[in-house]
């Protein structure tokens, strides 16, 4: 697990990687690309499948494992809150949220890759793009409280 300060080159894709996108073993199959994950969403994949496909991305340094800083942990849980998505939202969601947070932060083109449509839509409304892994995806995100607190 990196505990150090992530960086990326200028405007660099980072697919932030969700439990879904092991399930499918994208990792395996996606190239080209920057992919980051954080701790819970590693825990969260226990089918013997997927398990075998993750331990081989770990293995030659496909995946990189990061633990989101706590201002960014409580930076997306203001977010999710300020949306109407806390309740919606896992504490393995919010992690990747957060993470997708710090990475866009040092300058990264982050893209969240997840099937979960409570976090398609909180990333989608503070501009973070998503991609689904096998549903279709939101087709707009939308508020679920009357305005969105910046503050």
């Amino acid at each position: 697990m990196l505990d150090f300060d992530i960086r990326c080159e200028a405007q660099e894709r980072v697919l932030v990687l969700d439990t879904a996108a092991f399930l499918a073993g994208l990792q395996l199959h996606i190239y080209g690309h920057r992919l980051v994950t954080v701790p819970r969403v590693i825990e969260e994949v226990k089918d013997e499948a997927s398990v075998r496909g993750l331990e081989m991305a770990l293995t030659v340094n496909r995946v990189e494992v990061v633990e989101p800083k706590k201002e960014y942990r409580e930076q997306a849980r203001s977010i999710a809150k300020d949306v109407g998505s806390l309740t919606k939202l896992s504490e393995t969601d919010l992690d990747v949220l957060a993470l997708a947070l710090q990475l866009r932060d040092v300058g990264c083109r982050v893209v969240v890759v997840t099937d979960d449509y409570s976090l398609q839509n909180t990333v989608a409304l503070i501009g973070i793009e998503f991609q689904p892994v096998k549903s279709t995806g939101i087709k707009r995100p939308r508020l679920f409280r009357k305005s969105l607190n910046t503050s």
